[in-house]
């Protein structure tokens, strides 16, 4: 019962007080995948809970249960009964057990019912979005709105990165082979392996000495596109957790590159990811809007954004996202890439990405600040995935295939 006792405080924090979903070491694979699922399907999951309860209690911990216990009726692959056990007894490991009356009877009246409440589920409920977002989707890619939020309720696939500057592909998937991981490649992403099944990184060979790491096939396109030259001066000026500023190691080891990002924990993470690669680069604790230095020959901008691109691998963001951050997230965005064009040398380039698939965020960006420019020419996305927009491409979030991102390239002219 200890991993339901889990799931209640890992998902009470993205409940109850509003900040990400966060899990420790010792929690389970059973209480990440309760807590998972229970964001993933939250709409549809509070409308069976709260359809069952003839009266709501104000013990959110059991509210919580209640959730993990009907997810887990509808998605275990364990006999109903089982479910069932499990949260009752959690109720006297939460130090209640007059709950277990209560829980027992909500989740047996779910066995009963579980077929006319999935039937009289409204369609906006059925989507497991908040309005807003579906609103959002719906004006910007009236065509594509309901694919995106199909491959949002599916968890997203495994895709590794292998280091081409170490090993190469056949040789990688080969270890992979023989460890019993079944992978394929992406023929338009060189390096990129997608695992038919998840796995923990130390099941990886050769992970610890950066044979290989883990990143989306969408944001494996980004340091490629930068075209960096040896010698040349980069910025990668969000960077952390690292990902793309190792990617541009790999590829070219020798550059004058700068990796900033202003959140200590996520530098740190930064270093950690060098190490592991056995590179390394120039690292700033630094809010880039506070920079002042000199200039660079290609800065990379993966500004913070909604990251509502990536919601299939971070189901919380459903919940703590809103109309509001976007439009406030815009504004800064657009001070970071104002900010980073006064760094950039004339004939240098610019690369803004995001994982967002909302226009305010993307191209609305980019244009604004094209608009008010004569020194600036927007360079062609030469990529297979996505869709051309008038400034950069959009990708979406595609069921076992790449996150939702954006990449608009940018040259600076006298």
């Amino acid at each position: 019962m200890q991993e339901y006792k889990d799931a209640i405080d890992v998902l009470s924090v993205v409940l109850t007080r509003g900040q990400p979903l966060e899990f420790k070491q010792h929690h389970s694979s059973l209480c990440k995948q309760l807590c998972y699922g229970v964001l993933r399907d939250y709409y549809q999951l509070v409308y069976f809970r709260d359809s069952l309860l003839s009266k709501k209690t104000k013990h959110q911990d059991l509210n919580i249960l209640l959730l993990c216990g009907i997810y887990s009726i509808c998605e275990l692959n364990r006999p109903d009964y089982a479910s069932v056990n499990a949260v009752v007894e959690t109720a006297v490991a939460i130090k209640k057990p007059w709950a277990k009356g209560l829980l027992n009877g909500v989740l047996r009246n779910f066995q009963r019912r579980r077929e006319t409440l999935t039937a009289s589920i409204d369609q906006d409920t059925n989507l497991n979005h908040p309005k807003w977002l579906v609103d959002e989707l719906r004006l910007a890619w009236p065509t594509q709105a309901d694919s995106i939020i199909a491959a949002n309720n599916h968890p997203a696939p495994m895709t590794l990165r292998v280091n081409l500057s170490k090993t190469d592909l056949v040789t990688y998937q080969s270890l992979l082979k023989d460890k019993g991981l079944t992978t394929k490649k992406i023929p338009t992403v060189p390096g990129a392996l997608q695992l038919q099944d998840a796995v923990s990184v130390e099941s990886l060979p050769g992970f610890s000495e950066g044979l290989v790491s883990i990143q989306d096939q969408a944001s494996q396109l980004v340091a490629p596109l930068l075209d960096a030259k040896p010698g040349q001066k980069i910025l990668d000026a969000c960077a952390a957790p690292g990902g793309k500023t190792c990617h541009l190691l790999e590829l070219q080891p020798d550059l004058n590159l700068l990796a900033m990002d202003w959140d200590r924990h996520r530098i740190d993470q930064i270093q950690q990811n060098l190490d592991r690669l056995g590179t390394t680069c120039r690292i700033a604790r630094s809010d880039f809007l506070d920079y002042t230095g000199k200039n660079f020959d290609r800065i990379l901008l993966d500004v913070p954004c909604s990251a509502t691109g990536i919601i299939r691998r971070h189901p919380d963001i459903k919940l703590l996202r809103d109309r509001d951050d976007v439009g406030k997230l815009s504004i800064t965005q657009s001070r970071l890439l104002a900010t980073a064009w006064n760094y950039l040398e004339t004939g240098g380039e610019l690369l803004y990405s995001t994982c967002s698939i909302l226009p305010q965020e993307n191209e609305s960006v980019v244009s604004d600040f094209a608009n008010q420019r004569e020194d600036l020419v927007v360079l062609p996305v030469d990529i297979a995935e996505g869709i051309a927009l008038s400034i950069g491409r959009q990708l979406f979030p595609t069921i076992d295939g790449h996150d939702g991102f954006y990449i608009a390239r940018l040259k600076k002219v006298a």
